[in-house]
């Protein structure tokens, strides 16, 4: 199976991120409210944006199971998503981001509920999961209308700028959704 193939939702199109893409992701990845509730911070060089994205696209053709979909709303870059596999316990992690001008439409409950479609029908998995901050419950619901259901609570799971964050799970089995 090809890494990272072309999907679609209702309103969206997934698809391998490209070098052109660079000043898009970085406008939305410079927002201080769509890097809240992430790992990452905004406002970084534009070089560290180039080099992210850089990297995503050396590794499409170099890295067995590798799923990094930018997410386009009419050709346009809005976010990213990112399946990593764990084929010893035919699982997979998910994790997302969409641009502040995306949000609240229910977009990314769409490519949430096509990646999991994906992970069972396609990948033959039987696990997909994921957190989110605690104090990001807009993620959770997102989680929830996916199919997946809550399954604990990590404290102190996460780390940014010296502060931890509980974390919240959500998982969906394949039997869930047959």
């Amino acid at each position: 199976m090809e890494n990272t193939p072309l999907l679609l939702t209702p309103h969206l199109t997934m698809d391998r991120f490209t070098m052109d893409d660079v000043a898009d992701t970085a406008k939305w990845l410079s927002d201080p409210e769509v890097c809240r509730n992430l790992l990452l911070h905004p406002n970084q060089p534009y070089e560290e944006y180039e080099g992210m994205i850089r990297r995503i696209v050396e590794k499409y053709d170099t890295e067995e199971d590798y799923f990094q979909w930018c997410i386009r709303e009419d050709g346009k870059p809005i976010g990213r998503f990112s399946l990593t596999v764990n084929r010893r316990h035919s699982g997979g992690e998910v994790a997302y981001y969409i641009a502040k001008q995306a949000w609240g439409k229910g977009y990314m409950t769409e490519v949430l509920t096509r990646v999991i479609r994906f992970c069972f029908e396609e990948l033959g998995l039987n696990r997909v999961e994921a957190d989110h901050f605690a104090e990001n419950p807009a993620s959770g619901r997102v989680m929830e209308k996916s199919g997946m259901k809550r399954e604990g609570y990590a404290r102190q799971k996460y780390c940014k700028d010296g502060v931890f964050h509980d974390a919240v799970l959500y998982a969906v089995l394949k039997e869930d959704l047959q």
